[in-house]
């Protein structure tokens, strides 16, 4: 979908715009070098079922519009059409109903847990519900949106009269229903167990995807001639009103990943489509990125560098009364997002480039706050080191510094007081763990995850 006012693209349904997409690691094929995920995911069926549509023909000139934008995108894209797609016209109070009706079928406990989490990390407002921010943020800025429930494009008329105009973004969304038909999106975002940097990974694939096509389309040979590095940087230009306008609204960390799946998506694709020897968008598909590194570094996905695995183990807070009520990584570009609440975007991007993988987790005891604990991993000790001091100029925009109790000859450690949260910050050798609850909480917790 795109913004009113013809500023940017946005995206596919409701669920991308938080995150709520999980890449699918169960197709094969090809021979080339990119190891898939280690786990396979487990596909879950929608819960509940949409109600029909409005029942309306479309006029004459959106039926002529379909059929030009279906027969361009085919052409564009390299993929035939498997069956008609659907096109429905409906009034902004028509397509915000619908917006909530596919909130409600998609939604998820898993990102119910999500949105706790963040929030006990710091990482978002309190109270933050990142449902209840999706279905406002589309309802208020789409134009018109491919929804794989409904196997249709739907449209927002403009004005009073209705009447839908904007071609360009028709060709957008039909690219994604071309994926939809060859790829099985909701495949995809229903894949189970749920990972916010794996599901940021494959949103960035399916959007610049479709980014790819509609500039190759509207500027064609200029296109051609520019690098993916320009393209990205002409990118983050379109996307310079969003961030002074409704993306001001938001917090950084849900900005930066919005933008990252188009600019840094497109950029993705764009640059493995150049590879030697080159990727098609189909072998993309085939085997997603596994990280949003990868999309950060294509160079990474083209060598199949995976994610460092992180291990913590659950069973002593288990064992304390604790209950683990969420679990993902954040990835490089949640990394990134973090830390943009609070330092330079330069400095954000450079102590996230380090990132080798990480896990947060949410932990929950009766009569007590939530417990946050972030595990991460870093390519070199100089990494962790440069995150470590980043993380801790955030905490300083916003907390008052505590006095440790000890501190470790083989770490380093910071802690900052924030009305009744503690948060601790530990750097050890290529790893730096956070810690955030009540202090008590947070001693135990250091106790408990000790080797």
């Amino acid at each position: 979908m795109r913004t009113r006012g013809r500023i940017f693209i946005v995206g596919l349904v409701l669920a991308g715009a938080v995150g709520l997409l999980a890449a699918s690691c169960n197709r094969r094929g090809g021979s080339r070098g990119v190891a898939p995920a280690a786990a396979m995911p487990v596909v879950e069926a929608p819960r509940r079922t949409l109600p029909p549509l409005p029942s309306r023909p479309l006029s004459p000139r959106l039926r002529a519009m379909r059929e030009r934008a279906m027969a361009k995108t085919a052409r564009a894209r390299g993929l035939e059409w498997r069956g008609e797609v659907g096109m429905t016209e409906l009034s902004g109070w028509e397509y915000g109903t619908r917006t909530k009706e596919i909130a409600d079928v998609l939604a998820t406990d898993d990102l119910k847990g999500l949105s706790q989490l963040a929030v006990a990390g710091g990482m978002l407002p309190g109270g933050t519900d990142l449902a209840a921010l999706a279905v406002s943020f589309t309802a208020a800025t789409a134009g018109a949106t491919y929804s794989p429930l409904d196997k249709q494009v739907l449209l927002v008329a403009e004005g009073p009269k209705g009447a839908f105009k904007d071609e360009a973004l028709l060709t957008h969304e039909l690219v994604h229903a071309l994926q939809d038909q060859h790829f099985d999106l909701l495949q995809l975002l229903l894949a189970r167990p749920y990972n916010f940097d794996r599901a940021e990974a494959l949103f960035a694939l399916v959007e610049g995807d479709a980014m790819s096509v509609e500039r190759r389309l509207q500027f064609g040979e200029e296109w051609a001639r520019q690098t993916p590095e320009q393209m990205a940087r002409r990118e983050e230009e379109r996307f310079a009103p969003y961030r002074r306008g409704i993306g001001a609204l938001f917090p950084p960390l849900l900005t930066e990943t919005f933008v990252f799946r188009y600019r840094d998506g497109l950029r993705f694709v764009e640059s493995m489509r150049r590879a030697r020897p080159p990727f098609s968008a189909d072998e993309l598909f085939r085997r997603p990125p596994a990280s949003s590194e990868q999309v950060l570094h294509p160079e990474k996905y083209a060598a199949g560098e995976q994610p460092r695995a992180v291990s913590l183990s659950v069973e002593g807070f288990t064992r304390a009364g604790w209950r683990l009520s969420a679990a993902t990584p954040i990835g490089e570009i949640g990394v990134r997002g973090v830390l943009l609440a609070g330092v330079p975007s330069e400095e954000a991007a450079r102590a996230a480039a380090g990132w080798g993988g990480d896990r947060a987790l949410l932990f929950e005891r009766a009569g007590r706050a939530p417990l946050f604990v972030w595990q991460t991993t870093w390519d070199r000790a100089a990494d962790a080191q440069e995150f470590y001091r980043s993380f801790n100029n955030l905490q300083r925009q916003r907390s008052a510094p505590e006095v440790l109790a000890f501190v470790p000859a083989d770490a380093e450690q910071q802690a900052w007081r924030d009305g009744g949260v503690l948060t601790h910050v530990r750097l050890e050798g290529d790893a730096v763990l956070v810690l955030r609850g009540d202090a008590d909480d947070v001693a135990e917790a250091l106790q408990l995850i000790k080797p």
